[in-house]
C-alpha cells in the first residue's frame, strides 16, 4: 500500500529580504557632557539638522556601560534625535528599551575626482573627521547603481533644475549636487561629493557627507544657515562677515573648514 505523501502550501506570502541603505552615523566622543554642549550649539543654530533623517549611533569611542547607553539613548532622544539603531556596544544589552543594537556595519568607501581645474585644498592627507559617514553599503551593486555610474566609475552628478524651496531635502550620496538657483533658508542639500549652487545659498550645504575629505562647496552668493565638509560644519555665526553676500568656494583644511571668495 502506497504511503500518501501531505504537502502544505501557503495561500499568501510575505516577502523578507535583507537589504543595506546608506545612513548618517553620529560618532560621540569623550568627553561626553562636551560632545553634548557642541551638539546643542549645533541644534540651536539649525533645529532640523537631525529631521527626517535616518541616524545611527555608534558608541565605540565612548566606552559606555549598559546604563551609560540608556542615558545616552534618552538625552539624543530629548533633542529630537530618533535612532534608527546604536552600533559599537554589546550586543547582549539589545532590550525593548533601547534602539536595534546593529553590528557588522562598514563605511561608504566611495571617492571621487575634484572637478576640473580645482586644485585639491592644503592640508587633503589630513585624518578624515568622523562625526558623520555613512554606517552601511551594498556589498554588491545592483543593476540599477551600476547604471547610474559614468563611464570610468565616476558618479553621474546631480542636476536640480530648479530652485530648493524651504524644508526641502536634497540627499545624493552617490556624488556631486548641482543646483541651477538657489537654495532657501529652511531647505539642504546633502551631497557624497560636492555642492555647487549657483544662486544664492541661505540654507544648509553639506558636502562629502559620506567621507569624502576632497569635496567642496561652491555658490555664487553666500547667505548659509550652515556648510560642512565631511561632517566639519560652520554655522551662519561662524562665517566671516566678508565672505557674506560673497561668491565663494569652502573647503576641509586639516579638520577646519576654509572659505574664499572666488575672484
Amino acid at each position: 500500500m502506497r504511503e500518501a505523501v501531505v504537502t502544505q502550501e501557503s495561500a499568501r506570502h510575505i516577502r523578507f529580504k535583507g537589504r543595506s541603505f546608506p545612513v548618517l552615523t553620529l560618532e560621540p566622543e569623550a568627553p561626553l557632557d562636551g560632545w553634548i554642549e557642541q551638539l546643542d550649539g549645533l541644534l540651536a543654530q539649525s533645529p532640523a539638522f537631525f529631521a527626517r533623517k535616518s541616524i545611527v549611533i555608534d558608541a565605540a569611542k565612548l566606552g559606555l556601560q549598559e546604563a551609560g547607553l540608556a542615558e545616552l539613548v534618552e538625552k539624543l532622544t530629548k533633542r529630537g534625535i530618533r535612532m534608527m539603531g546604536i552600533a559599537g556596544v554589546d550586543m547582549a544589552w539589545a532590550s525593548d528599551d533601547l534602539p536595534p543594537i546593529l553590528s557588522r556595519g562598514r563605511a561608504l568607501e566611495t571617492t571621487f575626482e575634484p572637478a576640473d581645474g580645482c586644485a585639491a585644498p592644503e592640508g587633503e592627507n589630513a585624518a578624515a573627521p568622523e562625526s558623520l559617514k555613512s554606517a552601511d553599503a551594498p556589498e554588491k551593486e545592483s543593476k540599477a547603481e551600476k547604471d547610474a555610474k559614468a563611464p570610468m566609475g565616476r558618479a553621474v552628478p546631480l542636476i536640480v533644475a530648479e530652485p530648493v524651496r524651504s524644508g526641502q531635502s536634497i540627499y545624493y550620496p552617490e556624488g556631486d549636487v548641482t543646483v541651477v538657483g538657489s537654495v532657501a533658508s529652511g531647505a539642504e542639500i546633502l551631497a557624497g561629493g560636492s555642492v555647487h549652487v549657483y544662486g544664492t545659498l541661505r540654507g544648509r550645504a553639506m558636502a562629502g557627507a559620506y567621507g569624502e575629505k576632497k569635496a567642496r562647496v561652491f555658490c555664487r552668493k553666500l547667505e548659509a544657515e550652515l556648510i560642512a565638509i565631511c561632517g566639519v560644519y560652520l554655522t551662519a555665526e561662524e562665517i566671516a562677515r566678508d565672505m557674506q553676500g560673497q561668491p565663494i568656494q569652502a573647503w576641509l583644511d586639516n579638520e577646519t573648514v576654509k572659505i574664499a571668495r572666488l575672484d
